[in-house]
């Protein structure tokens, strides 16, 4: 929970990195084995204040916690600064490349929604489902979509199933895109062992085969794939399945009321 607290340096002190991680410690309940340092503490944005951030913990359990002072260090706010004249959707659009992408819908679309999922996921098929059944064809030339990979790893053949698809991707959008349609669709038809050749299956007729053997064999677009993750992080997003529009997070298979809410919202900001 955010809010103003005391540390107690003596007046006129900086801040007191000791008393802060005592504090921290015991407001936080830190145990004593868990490691709490104090990182680079620096001027703040805010005039006369000074930030920095503690991180607890080690390894991959780390956790860092921005925190404000004032510039005695009696006065802390454990939370990021931030500048209200930053619209923090664009900059949250900011952090998605979204070059080389294939839309649904056209690109000077004014509403962008972004989808991270897992081919494996129950609850990515049944977002999977409101989506192209719900809100897409409610606002046919007015949205675009794209999709990216977020397979998480206690799902075995999700990953594969993104590898597939970007390889078809290569040679064939229009085929990536019915892969993307299929995989949910027939979804508990798909197996760890019958992944590529459904993939083939889903692609449909005139394709290259032989290029697309090569490509899922060799793993040459899991580097993409990991990219994809690796974006997801940046933004939060840890769960699929997971959506962006146009800069607004939509966490899970929401019902398709709360996306067509804040796309409307979106489109009457540019009317």
């Amino acid at each position: 929970m955010l809010g103003l607290v005391l540390v107690p340096p003596a007046a006129g002190q900086a801040t007191d990195g000791e008393a802060l991680i005592r504090y921290y410690r015991k407001k936080a309940q830190i145990p004593p084995t868990t490691t709490v340092e104090i990182g680079e503490v620096k001027d703040s944005p805010i005039a006369g204040a000074r930030q920095g951030t503690l991180a607890v913990g080690s390894g991959p359990r780390r956790n860092d916690v921005s925190f404000t002072s004032s510039a005695d260090g009696r006065f802390v706010i454990f939370a990021e600064v931030e500048d209200i004249t930053i619209d923090p959707a664009k900059a949250v659009m900011e952090k998605i490349d979204l070059t080389d992408v294939d839309w649904r819908g056209p690109e000077e679309a004014a509403v962008t929604i972004v989808e991270y999922s897992d081919f494996q996921c129950p609850f990515c098929a049944k977002g999977y489902k409101i989506l192209e059944e719900e809100v897409l064809p409610a606002y046919d030339g007015r949205v675009r979509f794209t999709y990216k990979h977020l397979p998480l790893p206690f799902h075995n053949w999700a990953t594969p199933a993104s590898v597939a698809m970007e390889c078809m991707r290569r040679q064939d959008p229009a085929a990536a895109w019915k892969i993307y349609d299929e995989m949910f669709k027939q979804q508990k038809a798909v197996n760890l062992q019958n992944v590529k050749d459904k993939a083939v299956e889903f692609a449909g007729a005139g394709i290259d085969e032989k290029a697309f053997d090569r490509c899922f064999d060799d793993k040459e677009t899991a580097e993409l794939v990991a990219a994809q993750k690796a974006e997801a992080a940046s933004l939060g997003i840890t769960g699929t399945p997971s959506f962006v529009i146009n800069g607004r997070l939509v966490k899970g298979a929401q019902p398709a009321a709360k996306f067509k809410a804040i796309i409307d919202d979106e489109l009457a900001a540019v009317q």
